[in-house]
């Protein structure tokens, strides 16, 4: 994360705006689940089944609209880092250890972690 080797705009999370000038968030994990209303049914499991194989493709919004078309109710929470802020605090971190200042040092990590926001998207049937 010190140097800018990856190409972090893949990564990134459009139109989510961070409280630093010039950050950007980025997506470090995401999970998809069906309502808790979900009752199975032929159509639906065929939709679910379509539905894998197009996020096993990287095709999330096809895999959504099959789910949606099918009516089932979908939630997807991603996990989101502010990548300046992050970097930041790890830095900070990195040279607190140096000093052998071990509890600032972790003081900055969780810093770090406490950036972390999850941002939630209901797709639901009508």
């Amino acid at each position: 994360m010190s140097d800018d080797s990856t190409e972090w705009a893949k990564f990134a999370k459009p139109g989510k705006k961070t409280n630093l000038n010039d950050d950007q968030y980025i997506v470090i994990n995401a999970s998809v689940g069906i309502s808790e209303s979900y009752v199975a049914t032929p159509e639906k499991e065929a939709a679910i089944k379509i539905a894998n194989e197009k996020m096993a493709k990287g095709d999330k919004k096809g895999a959504m609209e099959e789910l949606r078309l099918a009516g089932v109710g979908v939630m997807e929470n991603q996990y989101l880092m502010p990548l300046k802020q992050t970097r930041n605090a790890l830095a900070d971190a990195q040279k607190l250890l140096d000093k052998k200042q071990y509890y600032e040092a972790n003081l900055a990590l969780k810093g770090a972690e406490d950036g972390i926001i999850v941002d939630s998207e209901a797709l639901f049937v009508n």
